[in-house]
Order: C-alpha cells, then sequence, then structure tokens
C-alpha cells in the first residue's frame, strides 16, 4: 500500500511539473532607446580647458517613469506583458539625449554623470507629455533651459511640441517610435548648447 502512495505521490508531483512548465509564459524581452556604437574611439582626446556640459536628469510623467513600455488607448495606460525597458524611461531618455549632443560636440565633455567640478553648462529637459497611443499616433510637450555656470552669461529656454505616427503593432515598434521622437528633441534641445561655450 505505501509503495502504491509513493508511486502516485511521484506520477502526481511529475504532472504538476509538467503543468507548470507548459504554462511558462515566453521570455521577458528588453528594449533600449539607445544602440551601442563605437563613437567613443574615434573621439578626439580632450584638452584641459574643454567645455563641460552636464545633462541633468531628464523629467517626464510619472507615470511612465518605470520600466514598463505602454500605450495609451483613451484614458487608459496599458502596460506590455512582454517587454520592458532595460532601465528606467527617464535615464533612457536622459543617455540617449547626452549621446545625441555629444556628437555634435566632439572637443567638449557632454555627460550625464556625476563630474569632478563644476560643468560649464547644464541642460535640464523636461516632457511633460509622451504619448504613443493605439492608432500608432505619437506626441510629446518638452521644454529645456540652458544654465550657464557664469552668472553674466544668459539663460537659454526654448519648448517644442512633436508628434510622429508609425507602426505600434509589437513592442520594437513601439520603441523605435519613441526613439526617433527622443532623437528629433535631443536634436531640438543641442541647436540651443553655444559651441565651445
Amino acid at each position: 500500500m505505501m509503495l502504491i502512495l509513493r508511486r502516485l505521490s511521484c506520477v502526481a508531483l511529475l504532472s504538476g511539473c509538467a503543468l507548470l512548465t507548459s504554462c511558462a509564459s515566453p521570455p521577458l524581452r528588453l528594449y533600449t532607446l539607445g544602440m551601442p556604437s563605437d563613437q567613443d574611439a574615434r573621439q578626439p582626446h580632450l584638452s584641459a580647458r574643454a567645455t563641460t556640459v552636464e545633462i541633468s536628469r531628464t523629467v517626464i510623467p510619472d507615470y511612465l517613469d518605470s520600466q514598463d513600455i505602454v500605450l495609451r488607448n483613451g484614458e487608459e495606460i496599458v502596460r506590455s506583458p512582454k517587454s520592458r525597458w532595460a532601465t528606467r524611461l527617464s535615464l533612457g531618455i536622459t543617455d540617449l539625449i547626452t549621446n545625441q549632443i555629444a556628437v555634435s560636440h566632439p572637443n567638449e565633455l557632454i555627460t550625464d554623470q556625476p563630474l569632478a567640478d563644476a560643468a560649464t553648462l547644464r541642460v535640464q529637459v523636461n516632457i511633460s507629455r509622451l504619448d504613443v497611443d493605439a492608432n500608432g499616433s505619437a506626441v510629446m510637450d518638452a521644454n529645456w533651459a540652458v544654465l550657464p555656470q557664469d552668472p553674466n552669461k544668459p539663460l537659454i529656454r526654448d519648448r517644442v511640441h512633436l508628434s510622429e505616427t508609425g507602426d505600434v503593432s509589437n513592442d520594437a515598434a513601439i520603441a523605435a517610435l519613441m526613439r526617433k521622437m527622443i532623437i528629433e528633441l535631443a536634436n531640438h534641445v543641442n541647436q540651443s548648447v553655444p559651441p565651445h561655450a
């Protein structure tokens, strides 16, 4: 009798494991806004007097500042069940903006990392709206300020309203559409950063 009970227990345990395995979800996909490049290998060495530009962490609406990839469906925010950003969205946006501006200023230190001394300029970007809806329409409202270390130099402020349309049939397409919008924003911000400040 004990032997039969043990065999039944083993069969039940194996059946349960097989059932759990068959119900396992597909692996989670992680996305970034930026893609690694060998750009750093081609940049010139910085002089001791190089201008430093600090890009502050981008401010975005609270409901977006997570690792969730989301779509707006009217009043509803729909989170992807199978994909995430590799980092918080505000950090990913800051990193992409920093990299885009750095490409245009190869002789200056453009960074979103802590500096040993005060930066020559500080750039603060605020995104008040960043929505990608289920119909493929993307909208962004943003403003920014370029703050010089020297109080005698003028503060530069600007803002932009951007809209794009694109494919949102899968998470990779949503990530690509958002990347396109952030690059466009970075190009606008870059126009406010004076060369060799």
